[in-house]
């Protein structure tokens, strides 16, 4: 039998609304875990006073006020522009702060590749040194495609050649970025250098992708909540209400954040979906 599952809520679904607000109702709903989420642009534009020693114990006194524990940090940005290194060294100071070993980011243009894979190569020394490890997640967009699917990953970790360097998996990303190929088995692919894994469904209107409560897209997640589980591999529901995708996979934020009453049906309804996925594993 498999083993519980290490399951918690990224914060994007909070997008606009208070932190200690977030955190009370993921506690509530009997949620373990919680990631925070500061990856820029799809949570706005963001500052490094984000990454301050005040705001560091702002969410740790968070953290112990609402009785939740936190594994993962999410802090995307394009790790291919030229402070990117400085820019990984502040994130790997703050997810000490907190608590926290893994640092979840998408990775960058095609294009940029060659500046990807040397900056990942030079942060990869500072990782080992503070014991985190940086997780790089396959892109839901274009700006993030350097690591679209499984083998372009793969390949990417060869060339950094760290441990120090793995995998945050996202199934729904693959959907908007890649649509024809089969995102459960690509993710499960991945496996035996993922870390982390974000749980995302996906479902079309027009040409255009939406984020519903888990179960409710197009993705068939039994198979690989069954091996998070087995292997003991952490994941948070990662359903960005606030955002939709283009045809093209341009990320689109709404002007207003979603209303608390949706977003707490949301994630109960999700939850209720993956303990049956679970209550089937016997």
């Amino acid at each position: 039998m498999p083993n519980s599952l290490k399951l918690g809520v990224n914060t994007s679904i909070f997008d606009g609304h208070d932190m200690d607000v977030a955190f009370g109702i993921i506690s509530q709903l009997g949620y373990e875990y919680v990631e925070v989420a500061y990856n820029q642009g799809y949570v706005g534009d963001l500052d490094d006073s984000l990454y301050s020693p005040a705001n560091a114990q702002r969410i740790r006194t968070l953290l112990d006020k609402h009785q939740l524990k936190t594994l993962a940090l999410g802090c995307t940005f394009n790790l291919a522009r030229p402070e990117a290194v400085a820019y990984l060294q502040t994130r790997i100071g703050f997810a000490q702060a907190i608590g926290v070993k893994l640092l979840n980011a998408c990775t960058a243009k095609r294009e940029d590749y060659a500046a990807l894979v040397s900056n990942l190569r030079q942060i990869a020394p500072y990782l080992e040194q503070a014991d985190c490890c940086l997780l790089i997640e396959n892109g839901g967009d274009h700006n993030y495609d350097a690591f679209a699917l499984a083998a372009e990953g793969e390949q990417l970790l060869r060339e950094v050649g760290s441990t120090a360097v793995a995998f945050n998996g996202d199934a729904g990303n693959m959907v908007s970025l890649r649509p024809q190929a089969d995102a459960i088995q690509q993710i499960m692919q991945l496996l035996p250098q993922m870390r982390h894994c974000h749980i995302k469904d996906v479902y079309k209107q027009g040409t255009e992708f939406h984020f519903p409560p888990i179960g409710k897209g197009i993705l068939a997640y039994q198979p690989l909540i069954k091996s998070l589980a087995m292997h003991d591999i952490p994941c948070t529901l990662e359903i960005p209400l606030r955002m939709h995708r283009l045809a093209d996979s341009t990320p689109v934020r709404s002007d207003t954040p979603v209303e608390l009453e949706r977003i707490v049906e949301v994630l109960r309804e999700s939850k209720k979906y993956i303990d049956g996925l679970q209550s089937d594993f016997g």
